[in-house]
């Protein structure tokens, strides 16, 4: 599981791709044309891994200008400072934890992904009922504007009626 400091970093990842990104290239990373949130996720794990200080520096910069508390990103790089130099005298083991943090933090982003997928499914739904309900009241006022319609030409029939008897009545006895 990812701890407290890597959720935030997963999450700001998650939210602010772009930043993650300018801020990679900014450190001398390459990224393909079609970046994904993998993409970035494994390149910024590297750089923090192979503890570059430029790239932890800028992102930590970059997440306290986004309105997070600076002493927790501060910790957030320390942590990963003092994780990479424990992990720094093997590096084959440095590697495999790499490998983990990054295949964890893969699997945060299945999850937001996941999640933002249902959100939107859920708001699809409800879309298509509202749809559904909004051609269903146009088809009953339509119906009733029928209805209506058909009642108005009944009436003007009667009153055309009525009209024309008291019009014959009225010629009847002026003769």
């Amino acid at each position: 599981m990812l701890n407290k400091e890597q959720k935030q970093l997963q999450l700001f990842i998650f939210h602010k791709p772009e930043v993650v990104k300018s801020i990679l290239e900014r450190s001398g990373y390459k990224m393909s044309n079609k970046v994904t949130l993998d993409e970035i996720t494994q390149k910024t794990y590297k750089a923090i891994f192979s503890d570059d200080k430029k790239f932890i520096d800028s992102l930590d910069n970059a997440i306290a200008n986004d309105g997070e508390n600076s002493f927790v990103m501060a910790a957030i790089g320390i942590g990963m400072s003092v994780a990479s130099s424990v992990l720094g005298s093997i590096q084959a083991k440095k590697q495999r934890e790499l490998q983990r943090q990054v295949t964890l933090a893969e699997l945060e982003n299945s999850k937001l992904l996941a999640e933002e997928q249902i959100r939107v499914q859920g708001e699809t739904a409800r879309t298509e009922i509202l749809a559904n309900s909004l051609a269903q009241y146009r088809a009953a006022l339509q119906g009733e504007s029928t209805e209506r319609q058909k009642n108005v030409y009944v009436y003007l029939a009667v009153i055309g009626v009525v009209i024309m008897g008291m019009y014959g009545i009225v010629l009847t006895f002026k003769e």
